[in-house]
C-alpha cells in the first residue's frame, strides 16, 4: 500500500514588551506549585526534557541563533502518537524519556450531541495530563496581562478517509481543526491563512508555495506569546553600541537601557543568571551566560555542552532580589528547524541501548528530568546525550507512518517543522526576547551589559511548563 506525506508544520510567535515591579514574589514561586505539578507531572517532564534535548540534540544546526519551543514539540508528538499504533506509538513516547508505563489502555468517554461513545486508548493518562496543562495554561481569568494562545489544525486530502475515532481523540485532547483540502487545488493561501489568524498576522507565509498533489495531510501546530516586562524600557535611552560576537568580530546592535529593582539575580563562578519576570510574574525569562573569563563564553553550543547541571540547579535556588542596571540589545528573528531527524535519531539510540541491556540482562533506566529530582536527573539526560551524539540513525528509521489515522491509505511525516518569530523591543508592539553579557558592581548596584552570547528559557512560574528555550549568538542576523 502506497505512503503518502504528511507535511507537518509547528509555527510560534513570541510577542514580548518589556516592563518590573517592585513586589519580587517570584522568588519565592522558583520551585513549580505542588499541586499543579501532581497534576500534570508527565506532561511537564516531558516538556522540560525536551527542551534540554533540543539544545544539545539541534547543535548541527548552522544559524548562530535559535529559538524552539520544547511544549509545541511535546503537543506535536503527543498528536502524532494519536494516529500511530503499536511499536511505532511507543518509539514516540519513547522521544518524551518519560518512565515506561504498563501500557494498560484506558477507556476513554466521550459525550456530545451526536450521541455518547466509549473507546479504549494507549497512553490515555499522558494525552489527559498534556491537554489538561495546554488548556491550564492558557485559561483566562480576565486580568492577565500576556496572552499565550496554543492552536493545532489538520488539513487532509479529500481522497482520503480519517478514522472517526483518530478525530474525536484529535479534537478531545488537542482542541485540532480538522478540515479537508483537495491539495490538487492552489492550498497555500488556505494554509497561510489560518497561519496568519493565529500568529496575529505576525507569520503570514509559511508556504511560499502549494504543498505537491500528492500531500494527504499538513498538521500545524501555533504559539502566539504576548507579555509586558514588569517594566518598562524607554526608547529614549537607545543607542547603538557593539555586540560581541567573538573575541575579535564585533557587529553593530540598538540597545535598551533601564534600572529593574528587586529582580531576581545570581552570580556563580562560571556563569550569571538572571530573570526578567513579565507583568503579574506569572512567566519569566531566564537569562544565562557565561562569565567574562569562561572558556566558551563566544560559543554558545560547547557552553552549554560543558555547564555543569548541578551549578544550574544550585543558581535557579540561589536566586534573589537586586537591583540591576541592565543594557539589552533589541532583536528580531526569525526561525525555522527541522527537529525530526534528531529525535529519531535520539529515539533509535534510545532504543539499541535498552536492547544491548537486555541482551546483557542488565536493568536499563532512563528516566526524563523529573522536576524533583534536581540537578542529578538533569546530569543523566546529558550524560545520555553525550553518548548518542555520534550515532547513525539506519535509513531504515526514517519514515513516521500513522496507520491509526485514516482507513486504508498510510500518512507517513516527512518532516517535523518548527517556524518562530521572536523580538524584544521597549514598547512590546509585536514582539520581544531576551539579552546577556557580562557582570559589573557600581555600588550596591548591580550592572548587566549583555553584549555577548547568551541562552535563555521562558517558563510559567506556577507550572514551570518550558514554553520557549533558545540561545542568540549574533543579533544582526535574522
Amino acid at each position: 500500500m502506497d505512503c503518502h506525506p504528511l507535511v507537518l508544520l509547528l509555527i510560534t510567535l513570541l510577542h514580548i514588551s518589556p516592563l518590573l515591579s517592585q513586589s519580587n514574589p517570584l522568588i519565592q514561586r522558583l520551585n513549580p506549585d505542588k499541586e499543579q505539578y501532581q497534576r500534570y507531572t508527565q506532561a511537564l517532564e516531558a516538556i522540560f526534557g525536551m527542551g534540554i534535548r533540543l539544545q544539545v540534540l539541534l547543535d548541527k544546526h548552522d544559524s548562530p541563533n535559535f529559538v524552539v519551543s520544547p511544549l509545541s514539540t511535546v503537543v506535536v508528538i503527543g498528536q502524532l502518537m494519536l494516529g500511530a499504533e503499536g511499536e511505532f506509538q511507543d518509539q514516540l513516547y519513547d522521544l518524551l524519556s518519560l518512565p515506561k508505563p504498563k501500557v494498560v489502555p484506558q477507556m476513554i468517554y466521550q459525550y456530545g450531541k451526536g450521541g455518547n461513545t466509549s473507546s479504549s486508548l494507549r497512553y490515555a493518562e499522558f494525552h489527559l495530563q498534556l491537554s489538561g496543562l495546554v488548556k491550564a495554561l492558557q485559561k483566562r481569568r480576565g486580568d492577565e496581562l500576556f496572552i499565550l494562545d496554543q492552536d493545532n489544525a489538520l488539513f487532509y486530502s479529500v481522497d482520503i478517509h480519517l478514522k472517526d475515532q483518530f478525530q474525536r481523540y484529535m479534537e478531545k485532547f488537542y482542541e485540532t481543526e480538522i478540515k479537508s483540502l483537495d491539495f490538487r487545488q492552489d492550498t497555500k493561501s488556505i494554509i497561510n491563512h489560518w497561519a496568519s489568524s493565529h500568529t496575529n498576522g505576525i507569520i503570514n507565509n509559511i508556504l511560499s508555495t502549494s504543498p505537491p498533489p500528492s500531500t494527504t495531510s499538513i498538521l500545524l501546530n501555533s504559539i502566539y506569546f504576548k507579555a509586558e516586562w514588569d517594566q518598562p524600557f524607554s526608547d529614549q535611552f537607545n543607542r547603538v553600541d557593539k555586540f560581541y560576537v567573538s573575541e575579535n568580530r564585533t557587529v553593530d546592535t540598538t540597545y535598551m537601557l533601564g534600572t529593574l529593582e528587586q529582580i531576581p539575580f545570581v552570580e556563580m563562578n562560571d556563569f550569571r543568571l538572571l530573570s526578567l519576570p513579565y507583568k503579574d510574574k506569572e512567566l519569566g525569562m531566564y537569562i544565562l551566560y557565561p562569565t567574562q573569563n569562561h572558556e566558551h563564553k563566544y560559543n554558545m553550543k560547547k557552553f552549554v555542552q560543558k555547564l555543569r547541571p548541578e551549578l544550574l540547579y544550585q543558581a535557579l535556588l540561589g536566586l534573589r532580589g537586586h537591583d540591576v542596571i541592565v543594557k539589552i540589545p533589541k532583536l528580531s528573528l526569525s526561525n525555522t528547524l527541522s527537529i525530526l531527524e534528531p529525535l529519531q535519531e535520539y529515539a533509535q539510540f534510545k532504543k539499541e541501548q535498552q536492547a544491548k541491556a537486555t541482551k546483557a540482562r542488565i536493568s536499563f533506566r532512563f528516566n526524563s528530568p523529573r522536576l524533583d529530582d534536581g540537578a542529578e536527573i538533569i546530569k543523566e539526560i546529558q550524560n545520555e546525550l553525550n553518548k548518542a551524539k555520534n550515532f547513525t540513525v539506519p535509513r531504515s528509521y526514517k519514515d513516521i507512518i500513522l496507520t491509526g489515522a485514516a482507513d486504508e491509505s498510510k500518512l507517513r511525516v516527512s518532516n517535523i517543522v518548527q517556524q518562530m518569530v521572536f523580538s524584544i523591543n521597549e514598547k512590546g508592539t509585536e514582539a520581544a526576547a531576551v539579552t546577556a553579557g557580562v557582570t559589573d558592581y557600581i555600588g550596591g548596584q548591580k550592572v548587566v551589559v549583555l553584549n555577548r552570547p547568551f541562552c535563555f528559557f521562558i517558563r510559567h512560574e506556577a507550572t514551570s511548563a518550558t514554553i520557549f528555550w533558545g540561545t542568540i549568538s549574533d543579533p544582526s542576523k535574522s
